[in-house]
């Protein structure tokens, strides 16, 4: 049996808030979205969106993150949109208090604006899906360092000045899993290991490259994420 669906206060807040927009800034915040290319994330299409409106951009956010979680919440209940609007999302918003005054006038306004918003899978649907999907992975990269050491060669009589030395450069990788478990690991590199690494980093920027080149023409928008998912 499905859980009920809930709205935490802080949508709560964002939806009242929208409700008492004008409409035709309702209606200018729908066709912002529509205008918006595909993003990496909501974070990025919030920006998107906001940069075309004279909106909080608090309140373009905090609604774009709505979207998201319905979006993603009647994918994974595989309901048709308007089902799913009507009779999830309609019976929560009633049950969190959303609406005072003309309930049916609101409900009208909002429902609008959901449906046609939630109908776009091109730019909603990617925004709430892209980081998901790239970072479906055992191990996920969130950073590294380079420390590099002078490590001299001592002999039999260690108080004799070292004549030869050897350089150590110690990667250090963090990374985390799809739980939020992060962990760090240390490779040790010699120059020919950092050298291989680059070749290898070089190579893999070029095949990008050529990958974003030859997508040019296919109609599939490459996305660019900003910032760590």
């Amino acid at each position: 049996m499905a859980m009920a669906l809930t709205v935490p206060a802080e949508q709560v807040a964002y939806i009242k808030q929208f409700l008492g927009l004008p409409d035709e800034q309702i209606k200018g915040f729908l066709d912002a979205l529509a205008k918006a290319e595909p993003q990496f994330n909501v974070f990025d299409l919030a920006r998107a969106v906001a940069d075309r409106l004279q909106l909080p951009g608090d309140l373009v956010a905090g609604i774009v993150r709505i979207l998201r979680s319905l979006y993603l919440t009647c994918e994974a209940q595989n309901a048709p949109l308007e089902t799913f609007v009507d009779q999830e999302v309609f019976v929560a918003l009633k049950r969190a208090e959303v609406f005072s005054g003309d309930l049916d006038a609101q409900w009208t306004k909002l429902r609008n604006f959901l449906v046609a918003a939630l109908s776009l899978e091109n730019i909603v649907g990617t925004a709430a899906k892209a980081g998901y999907i790239l970072t479906q992975h055992e191990r996920i990269f969130v950073g590294a360092r380079i420390l590099t050491d002078l490590r001299p060669i001592f002999h039999q009589n260690v108080s004799e000045k070292p004549g030869a030395a050897v350089i150590i450069h110690m990667l250090k990788i963090m990374q985390r899993d799809n739980h939020k478990n992060y962990q760090d690991q240390y490779f040790a590199l010699d120059s020919n290991d950092i050298r291989s690494l680059k070749a290898l980093i070089d190579r893999a920027l070029k095949k990008e490259e050529s990958l974003r080149d030859a997508m040019k023409d296919s109609g599939v928008v490459i996305l660019n994420p900003k910032e760590s998912f």
